[in-house]
């Protein structure tokens, strides 16, 4: 995913290598089948290429580039399935060919809609907004060019806030119903539509790629605790620079005094939590590739090199 974006980033008119400096990503690490990136750094791109290409409706324009292909043994899986319905089913089961921080399940459904949600499990802020419009329209236009079909979308909510205007996701939908501030990320189609034959299906070759799928990581599973909640708005804080108890309080909609209560009722300090998410980082971030002290300390939300070396060096102990 992390090179397919790149990709439609430098079709788009990005320099690959200013690219890949603000994103901090080696060359390396887009160079192997069997190498993985932390999902930080997969919203961490659509950041910068919303931004150099001034392109707020970049999320769209990727997707009108899309085809069903390019996304390896995902998109193979749900070309192979019979119909859209059973292609939308392997989509599940199988989102760890794709990532392990998505999720992709199916929604509330009534005689004639049915919806999917798709949940991202760790990540906040814009780069989330911009990935998840991807994955939706994606999952309209990889229907809709496996069937050859205009399969209709009954509507469409967002977790994110409602953005001045929408006319590009409106288009790429082909509705106007589209609600922000849900509670979960979710398209819904007519069920009509899910008997609709994949020009294609291969009975034969999907049951080989599923027995190759069922080596890859399983999808996580979606944060529904409120600590898991807390871990998410702490590594999207992070992400941004050094944390303070009060935009942590802001961004969870509680006020400080109520998150250290309820980090108390949780057995639990405001200093461990954001230590624990930080070490977390450290060791999925230093697994991928050796780290500069002065990289840590970002990483980290650190203003100094000498306090990443600090927390490091404990956590060695």
């Amino acid at each position: 995913m992390p090179r397919f974006v790149i990709q439609r980033a430098v079709e788009a008119g990005l320099d690959r290598a200013q690219l890949l400096r603000e994103c901090r990503l080696p060359e390396w690490s887009l160079t192997g089948d069997d190498v993985r990136l932390p999902s930080e750094k997969y919203l961490r791109i659509w950041e910068v290429a919303e931004h150099r290409l001034a392109d707020p409706d970049i999320a769209v324009h990727v997707t009108e580039g899309y085809a069903v292909g390019e996304l390896g043994l995902y998109d193979l899986l749900y070309a192979t399935a019979p119909t859209l319905g059973a292609g939308l089913a392997v989509c599940g089961p199988y989102m760890g060919a794709i990532s392990t921080n998505f999720r992709f399940d199916p929604g509330p459904e009534t005689e004639r809609e049915i919806g999917f949600h798709v949940d991202l499990i760790h990540g906040e802020g814009r780069g989330r907004d911009l990935a998840m419009q991807f994955a939706l329209t994606a999952v309209v236009a990889r229907a809709r060019q496996s069937t050859r079909e205009p399969v209709a979308v009954a509507r469409v909510t967002f977790r994110q806030s409602a953005p001045r205007t929408h006319g590009g996701l409106a288009d790429a939908f082909g509705t106007t119903a589209i609600d922000f501030g849900a509670p979960r990320d979710t398209v819904v189609l007519r069920k009509a539509d899910l008997t609709l034959p994949l020009g294609t299906a291969d009975s034969r070759r999907a049951a080989l790629l599923q027995k190759i799928a069922a080596t890859m990581p399983a999808p996580a599973p979606r944060a529904t605790t409120w600590s898991d909640r807390l871990t998410t708005v702490l590594t999207a804080a992070l992400d941004r620079g050094p944390v303070t108890l009060d935009t942590v309080a802001h961004e969870l909609a509680i006020s400080p005094r109520s998150l250290q209560r309820r980090l108390a009722e949780n057995g639990t300090t405001w200093r461990t939590e954001l230590d624990r998410v930080r070490r977390l980082r450290f060791e999925t971030a230093s697994a991928a590739t050796p780290l500069t002290r002065s990289a840590q300390a970002e990483l980290l939300g650190y203003r100094d090199d000498r306090s990443a070396r600090r927390a490091t060096r404990r956590w060695d102990r």
